[in-house]
């Protein structure tokens, strides 16, 4: 079972990426980024027609990884249908940090983990501008409560499967992550302190690594062995949507600066 807390200080010093990174951000579907084959931003590529035939490679990479979150979500509801689930939410406000909310064939899911992604989720309204202890923000907590149990629901699930199926992640692979981690940090020292603040050890961190390794490493296999190739074939309309959408997007996004490039010079004269 993850620990949430520890997801939180990950999140706090690295952003990876994880197969399953949107699930705990509470994102609609799952990414499947590395380092090396994030998107680009071509939105701003010359010319129509230029920008567009420049373009079809890193539209052509979104469709698919868009495509990969579908079938990999579609997965993940017909292993709810097939398992055993049970949920009760009304413990948040009444038991303790302790309190089994949920059952996951069998594996217990308990309050304080729920709590640690609620805080996460605080943070993150905090960054955006908003009182994360205010009314406002309490109610959207309460909202989203039922999303982040599913969540939670949707990585144990699997996490089972990837256990089912024998998958193992090595020391190897997991020591090399933590470097990342300690790197992206300031270095070994500063990720401890940061650990420390929260009550976390190395070793609890290296464990919950080794676990989200162990899920992303069952997408993979799944996707290798149980999706035809031609599921990621894509025609010339889709493309050329996918790029539209991104230029009126950009479109967008510039009109306000060019709003207000237009009012300083305006209070200049």
């Amino acid at each position: 079972m993850f620990n949430k807390k520890i997801v939180m200080i990950i999140a706090a010093v690295l952003v990876v990426g994880f197969a399953f990174g949107a699930f705990f951000s509470g994102g609609a579907g799952l990414t499947n980024w590395g380092e090396d084959d994030e998107p680009a931003d071509i939105a701003d590529a010359p010319g129509e027609e230029n920008g567009f035939e420049e373009a079809k490679p890193q539209l052509e990479q979104q469709l698919r990884q868009q495509r990969e979150n579908e079938i990999l979500m579609e997965h993940v509801d017909e292993l709810r249908e097939q398992g055993d689930i049970e949920t009760n939410l009304d413990l948040v406000d009444e038991g303790d940090e302790s309190a089994v909310i949920a059952t996951v064939n069998e594996q217990e899911v308990l309050k304080e983990e729920l709590m640690a992604m609620e805080e996460q989720q605080k943070q993150q309204l905090a960054m955006q501008g908003m009182d994360p202890e205010s009314e406002e923000a309490e109610q959207m907590m309460e909202e989203m409560r039922p999303d982040l149990l599913d969540n939670i629901i949707a990585v144990t699930l699997l996490e089972q499967e990837a256990q089912d199926e024998g998958i193992a992640v090595g020391e190897d692979e997991v020591d090399e992550y933590y470097q990342q981690f300690a790197q992206q940090a300031g270095g070994e020292e500063m990720l401890e302190d940061q650990l420390e603040e929260a009550d976390i050890t190395a070793d609890e961190l290296k464990s919950d690594i080794g676990a989200q390794l162990l899920v992303e490493q069952y997408i993979d296999q799944y996707m290798e062995e149980k999706v035809a190739e031609d599921e990621f074939e894509f025609t010339e309309e889709e493309l050329r949507e996918l790029y539209e959408q991104q230029q009126q997007q950009m479109e967008q996004q510039m009109q306000p600066e060019e709003e207000m490039e237009d009012m300083e010079i305006n209070e200049e004269q």
